[in-house]
């Protein structure tokens, strides 16, 4: 029986013997796609002794179980794995769903796209692009995983489970003291009274560390657990540099101007650690002499 959506396989190659994965050999015949399961024992393998692809008995080695209890993925096939009960046992196959691999190293499937893996249903940002998003589904055996996008210039917050502008969250001072950063839980502002004005300076907490509020005002830098909290919107998200506008140029610490404005990777950051001082966070760019 010919199979048209597996015909691409044949275009270059109109007469010849193909493995599609550990267990399925392809038939080209003048362009048409023609498909042949192994019967047990036997895996395609590619072997010159017959011109191409061949059902064959125990090879090759990648699409036998060499290991006990272990996951492998297709030998041909990202998508699709087979479990292993035992050293020479049946292999056990699977098939990953549409747009996602197997991954052995967390033997689980992902998205082909590099989203993190499943470890509890939910809804989550992507922390390496936090304009993309995916939810987990609990199955009997494994995950499923599904993307999504948002749209324009808005990033997802995990928080309220919506795409919006992180740029909304811009910080303002109102009264003295130390407040969180609205956007990144390992940053705070300091707001001071100057000259009868309200005068605020960015900082950033060790690495490893995050700001932790004690009081309207008060805080202090604890030991980052990885928890998220509702004062920050945006906890696994880096803005990249420029993509808020700029709201006023702040006030001037060692002769270098600071924009106030929601951005960070780029920033001139100096970091500290754990045993140091904290220091200023500058946004903007020094002059140069």
């Amino acid at each position: 029986m010919g199979y048209s959506s597996l015909s691409y396989l044949c275009e270059s190659r109109p007469d010849r013997f193909l493995c599609l994965n550990c267990k399925t050999l392809v038939v080209c015949v003048r362009g048409q796609a023609f498909v042949r399961h192994c019967i047990e024992d036997h895996y395609c393998t590619d072997k010159s002794e017959f011109g191409g692809g061949v059902c064959y008995p125990n090879e090759p080695v990648e699409c036998t179980c060499e290991t006990p209890y272990k996951f492998r993925v297709d030998h041909y096939d990202p998508q699709r794995f087979f479990a292993c009960s035992d050293v020479g046992s049946k292999p056990e196959s699977y098939k990953c769903p549409d747009g996602m691999v197997f991954d052995e190293n967390i033997t689980q499937c992902r998205n082909e796209a590099g989203l993190p893996p499943c470890t509890k249903p939910g809804t989550f940002v992507n922390p390496e692009n936090c304009s993309e998003y995916y939810s987990c589904i609990a199955l009997r055996h494994g995950w499923l995983q599904k993307f999504f996008m948002c749209n324009g210039n808005t990033f997802f917050n995990e928080r309220k489970h919506i795409c919006e502008d992180p740029c909304i969250y811009k910080f303002m001072c109102d009264s003295e003291g130390r407040f969180p950063d609205p956007v990144n839980k390992q940053r705070y502002f300091e707001c001071y009274l100057e000259s009868g004005q309200l005068k605020e300076m960015r900082y950033q907490c060790p690495q490893g560390y995050t700001w932790y509020n004690v009081s309207t005002g008060v805080g202090k830098c604890v030991e980052d657990y990885g928890i998220s909290r509702d004062d920050h919107n945006f906890d696994h998200c880096s803005l990249p540099q420029d993509w808020c506008p700029s709201n006023g140029i702040g006030p001037t610490v060692r002769g270098i101007p600071r924009t106030f404005r929601p951005e960070y990777e780029g920033d001139n950051i100096q970091t500290a650690s754990a045993s140091q001082d904290l220091n200023v966070i500058w946004v903007g760019s020094k002059s140069k002499n």
